[in-house]
């Protein structure tokens, strides 16, 4: 049986909770074809909860369903990744001070945990895992400032750039400058230098804007171009 999602204990919930992870950690590349039928049978559900998940996932344009045809995983939007940067930009570099205002010596703590997993990650060629791990580090900024909600706003919205993300992230140079990166954010955010965190943090949301044409020559498959999606056979999960 397909795992329980955590804040949906029904069964179109877990099956949605795990084609959601699937296409976000590019496991499900974009671009590959999903039938119904296998799916259920992958998940050892009913075809119901499927088709619900799929109605679910292509409102947030995480996949385009062909009627009486298929379902796609949808390629990236770059027009998208875009409004989810800003979102995430707009929400977090305010928030800043709002954790440096209530952080206590645990969050700090917390924080160079992700860095190690982070660490680990890169070593172990682990991408989806080093995301989910910087996702964790920037959950404790939140928290502590007491905008859970906000956090649950981006986490919500971030399909096509979560997906980005891991693209970059598999490029040598880009995953060991973002760790640097979060080192010096760390150890301004220790000395109270709200200026210098913010700077940190500006350029490290707007990174993703010089990588784009790289990314497009190495995975020209996965954007979209404005013209049909091409099915591919759906891999492992």
């Amino acid at each position: 049986m397909v795992a329980q999602a955590r804040n949906d204990h029904s069964v179109q919930g877990a099956v949605y909770y795990v084609l959601k992870q699937g296409i976000l950690t590019l496991q499900l590349a974009p671009g590959t074809v999903m039938s119904t039928k296998e799916m259920a049978d992958r998940l050892h559900v009913s075809r119901t909860p499927v088709r619900e998940a799929f109605i679910r996932l292509q409102g947030e344009e995480l996949v385009d369903i062909i009627p009486q045809r298929e379902t796609v995983v949808s390629r990236i939007n770059l027009a998208r990744v875009e409004q989810e940067r800003f979102v995430r930009e707009s929400l977090e570099l305010p928030v800043i001070e709002l954790f440096l205002q209530n952080c206590k010596p645990e969050h700090f703590a917390q924080i160079r945990q992700s860095i190690e997993e982070q660490k680990r990650c890169y070593d172990e060629k682990r991408y989806a895992d080093f995301v989910g791990a910087d996702n964790r580090m920037h959950q404790v900024f939140f928290e502590a400032a007491g905008q859970q909600l906000a956090w649950e706003l981006i986490m919500n919205s971030n399909g096509h750039y979560n997906r980005i993300r891991v693209l970059t992230v598999q490029v040598e140079d880009t995953i060991v400058n973002a760790i640097r990166q979060h080192v010096r954010i760390l150890e301004k955010m220790e000395h109270g230098d709200l200026d210098g965190v913010r700077q940190e943090m500006n350029s490290h949301v707007k990174r993703i804007n010089y990588e784009k044409a790289d990314l497009i020559s190495r995975y020209p498959d996965y954007f979209k171009t404005g013209d049909e999606p091409v099915g591919i056979q759906i891999g492992s999960l």
